[in-house]
């Protein structure tokens, strides 16, 4: 998807399907290659899957400051929304049409992948989706305008991001590193 004119269904699409895509990529893969590195200083399917749970988990409680209001004081709309301007460009950062490799913020980097249980690791990645599953739903019930709630960036505090702005980057992401799931799943035959 291009980063902007994001719509409720489009996002509850893409948060459902990113369910199915990690089921798929995990459950039918030998617990060895789950957490195959392809080199030291490179990323296992499961480190991979614990990043976006990671990432994830620092959006979460920022998206949920946001809505932290009475309804009435909640701004309506109707999509489609717009990320600004910034963040319409790191959208295009994070998402797989970027083939750069992007430095790692330490709050979302992995657990060490030995340590790594496959399915409590496949477990917390679809819990994370279920909740901004519901998140959306909600919104989208209550006709909440995501382009204007606004929160703060998980990182960097100070600077305010809407919430559109919040499901696109988690939304772009995730499918740049399914991409790279995918890629090792296929590598190691799995």
């Amino acid at each position: 998807m291009k980063n902007s004119d994001y719509t409720y269904d489009y996002l509850l699409e893409a948060f459902t399907q990113a369910k199915e895509t990690a089921d798929h990529l995990v459950q039918n893969t030998a617990d060895d290659v789950f957490l195959r590195k392809p080199a030291e200083d490179k990323w296992s399917m499961g480190e991979i899957l614990n990043h976006l749970t990671q990432a994830g988990n620092e959006y979460l409680p920022q998206i949920k400051k946001g809505l932290n209001k009475p309804d009435e004081d909640l701004p309506k709309g109707s999509d489609p929304f717009t990320p600004n301007f910034l963040f319409r460009w790191f959208i295009g950062q994070v998402s797989p049409e970027n083939r750069r490799k992007l430095p790692t913020v330490a709050a979302f980097e992995p657990v060490e992948g030995k340590a790594m249980n496959k399915k409590d690791v496949l477990d917390g990645f679809l819990k994370l989706q279920d909740e901004i599953i519901h998140i959306l739903k909600k919104a989208k019930l209550e006709q909440l305008d995501l382009d204007h709630i606004k929160t703060r960036n998980p990182i960097v505090k100070f600077v305010p991001m809407s919430l559109t702005s919040c499901f696109a980057i988690q939304e772009a992401h995730q499918r740049r590193h399914f991409e790279q799931m995918r890629e090792l799943k296929e590598r190691f035959g799995a």
